[in-house]
This record gives C-alpha cells, sequence and structure tokens, in this order.
C-alpha cells in the first residue's frame, strides 16, 4: 500500500454520523482518516494532508460542481482516487471524469466501504 507507512484517508461529507463511522472503521485498518463537512474544508485538509484516497459525498460534489473533483484530484500534482459516496449513483460523465476510482451507495455497509477503500487503495499505483 502507501510507500510512507500508514495511507490516510480524506473522508469529504456533511454527515457527521458517517464521518464517524467511516473513521473508526478504517482506523481499525490502521489508515489515518481526516474529516472535512464540505468540499472547501476539504481541499484546505488536503493542503496539510496528502491523502492516498479521497472519499467524496456525492451531494456536496453537485452544490459545488464538477470542478471541485477535478481539483481535489490533482491538487498536488500527484493524482489521488476518488471514492464518491451516493444515495443516488452519479452521472456516468461524472464517474468517467479523471480521478473516480468507485462508487458506494449510501447507505452502505462495512465490509463494502472496507473492499472499496482497500480496492482503490491497491489500484492506486501500489
Amino acid at each position: 500500500m502507501g510507500s510512507m507507512g500508514n495511507p490516510s484517508i480524506l473522508a469529504i461529507e456533511r454527515d457527521w454520523r458517517l464521518r464517524r463511522l467511516i473513521r473508526a472503521n478504517l482506523e481499525v485498518l490502521g489508515l489515518k482518516v481526516c474529516e472535512a463537512a464540505d468540499g472547501q474544508q476539504g481541499l484546505n485538509l488536503m493542503q496539510a494532508n496528502r491523502p492516498d484516497l479521497i472519499l467524496l459525498d456525492l451531494d456536496l460534489v453537485e452544490e459545488e460542481g464538477p470542478q471541485l473533483l477535478a481539483e481535489l484530484h490533482t491538487l498536488h500534482g500527484r493524482p489521488v482516487p476518488i471514492l464518491l459516496l451516493g444515495a443516488e449513483p452519479p452521472s456516468r460523465s461524472l464517474i468517467q471524469q479523471e480521478g473516480v476510482a468507485g462508487y458506494l451507495q449510501k447507505p452502505f455497509a462495512v465490509p463494502a466501504l472496507l473492499e472499496q477503500v482497500q480496492r482503490a487503495l491497491n489500484g492506486a499505483g501500489a
């Protein structure tokens, strides 16, 4: 997995309960998790931390626009895979956007979350 010890995850999700669930379950795997409640906070955290994977609430993408995805993906000039979380599947154009590693439908079961996260991390040039 990540070359520098434990991979880190940035979870950008409006619902704090869901962020807490994501964090609790990913930390069990030894992953570091940062939380953001919106896209701007997520971008700020991206500047400070270089996550190996981003979990992104689709509702925020719809509010803040698809450029949020592009900004997050290439902020460090090093592409970061993005796993979309949403109650409705994303549009085909969104799922094909560069950087999108997959989609997880809410509400999701924890095993599905862990499987998607590990697949995205392993697919990220590991």
